[in-house]
């Protein structure tokens, strides 16, 4: 019987950050922050490009506090321009995560817009609302001239009615 071959593979680094964000994803608050820190000071001792990878991906984490994309970015292009890097094994990795990183910003921007486009209509209808409650003031207002005018027009009325009840009773007197 023909033995199965047993093939070795060998960890390149890009399996080992593949492994060390899924790590990573599973940590939480204060585990997150103390990695964060332990990578900091791996990057600052040693600024290897898997250091520089750990530390693009912990600023990538949406649940770490201390999140932030354009550091990232800023680490991941300055890397990325250098043309050497591109025969890096970590260089497709780095791409993967550019990619990435331009998705989130250009949906940042987006969100921005829209937000921006949202607190400008919330403005214009608190205008307009602000418009209508002037507008309602002043039918209110006029109603009230209205209603105060036909009172005093009744009044006058019933005066002039009065008036010629009496110059109708002098007249029938004044005949007799």
């Amino acid at each position: 019987m023909p033995q199965p071959e047993v093939v070795q593979t060998v960890e390149t680094d890009a399996d080992r950050l593949l492994n060390y964000f899924a790590y990573m994803t599973k940590l939480r608050g204060n585990d997150l922050i103390q990695e964060y820190g332990r990578v900091q000071d791996a990057y600052h001792l040693e600024p290897s490009d898997f250091h520089r990878m750990q530390l693009v991906m912990l600023l990538c984490s949406p649940s770490a506090s201390f999140r932030d994309t354009e550091l990232a970015r800023f680490l991941l292009n300055g890397w990325l321009e250098k043309e050497y890097n591109t025969y890096s094994k970590l260089y497709p990795l780095a791409l993967l995560f550019d990619t990435y990183l331009t998705e989130i910003s250009s949906r940042d921007v987006a969100i921005k817009n829209t937000t921006g486009q949202l607190k400008d209509t919330s403005d214009q209808l608190r205008e307009l609302r602000e418009e209508n409650q002037a507008q309602d003031a002043r039918i209110a207002e006029q109603k009230s001239k209205l209603t105060r005018e036909e009172q005093r027009s009744r009044e006058l009325q019933e005066k002039l009615d009065a008036l010629l009840e009496m110059e109708q009773t002098l007249i029938e007197r004044g005949q007799e």
